[in-house]
C-alpha cells in the first residue's frame, strides 16, 4: 500500500491539452452580477446565477471526463492527470469565491498481472479513514486511516480476470464518528483480453447560492 501526497494548487505535466481547454472553459462561464433593485430582480438573479454554476459544474464533470479519454494511450497516468485536473479546478472556483471538493477513486483491471490497482485521492478539506472491501470477502479488505487532504492511497487486490467485481468503499472524516461514515459501490467488469480503467468521482461545488453535487463512475476499455 503506498501513499501519495500533492501539493495545494499543483496543475501538473504541461502541455496537456485538456488542461489548457479547461482555462478557456471555465474562465469564460463567470457568475454574471446584475445591478438592479427589488425583491423580484434579486430573484431572478440569483436564479441565473445559480443556473450558471450548474453549467460549471457539468463542464467540469466533462473536462474530468476528458481527463480519462485523453489519457487513453498511457492508462497508467489517468489517475494522475484527473488529480491534477481536481487541484486546477480547485484552485479557479477559489477565484471565482466558489468552494470544490472531490473524492476520487481510480481502477485499473490488469489482465496480464491478474490483479485490481486501486488509487483513492482525497481532496475532501480534511483527513479521511477508508476501507475497501471486494466482493463483500473479509479477506479482500484493506483499510487505511488518516489519508490527508491532497493525498492518494493505494493498494491493490488478486482477481480472476473475465469476472465481475463489486468494490466497496467506506469513508469517513477521522474527525468525526464513524457511523456517520459514507458507502459508494463501484462496479468493476474485468475482460479477459484487454485492461480496464474505471473511474469513480464525488464532486461538490458550493456558492453562497446553492449547492451542486454528484457521483458517477466512467468506464474506458483499455486496447
Amino acid at each position: 500500500m503506498k501513499v501519495k501526497n500533492k501539493s495545494r494548487g499543483r496543475t501538473g505535466k504541461k502541455g496537456q491539452m485538456f488542461l489548457i481547454g479547461a482555462v478557456v472553459i471555465i474562465a469564460s462561464i463567470v457568475i454574471i452580477k446584475f445591478n438592479m433593485a427589488g425583491p423580484a430582480a434579486k430573484k431572478q438573479q440569483e436564479a441565473l446565477e445559480v443556473r450558471f454554476e450548474h453549467d460549471i459544474f457539468e463542464n467540469i464533470e466533462t473536462e474530468f471526463n476528458n481527463a480519462l479519454r485523453f489519457s487513453y494511450y498511457t492508462p497508467q497516468d489517468m489517475t494522475e492527470n484527473v488529480f491534477d485536473f481536481a487541484n486546477f479546478t480547485e484552485s479557479k472556483m477559489a477565484g471565482h469565491s466558489m468552494g470544490f471538493t472531490f473524492l476520487y477513486v481510480g481502477v485499473i483491471s490488469n489482465s496480464t498481472t491478474n490483479t485490481l490497482n486501486v488509487s483513492l485521492v482525497n481532496m475532501l478539506d480534511n483527513n479521511i479513514d477508508a476501507n475497501f472491501t471486494l466482493n463483500d470477502s473479509s479477506t479482500q479488505s484493506n483499510a487505511t486511516v488518516g489519508i490527508v487532504d491532497y493525498e492518494q492511497w493505494d493498494t491493490d487486490y488478486a482477481v480472476t480476470v473475465g469476472d465481475t467485481y463489486q468494490l466497496d468503499l467506506i469513508y469517513n472524516s477521522t474527525s468525526g464518528d464513524a457511523s456517520t461514515g459514507k458507502t459508494e459501490s463501484i462496479i468493476v467488469k474485468t475482460k479477459n483480453n484487454k485492461d480496464v480503467y474505471v473511474g469513480f468521482f464525488y464532486i461538490v461545488l458550493e456558492s453562497e447560492d446553492a449547492t451542486h453535487a454528484g457521483n458517477y463512475q466512467k468506464t474506458v476499455n483499455i486496447h
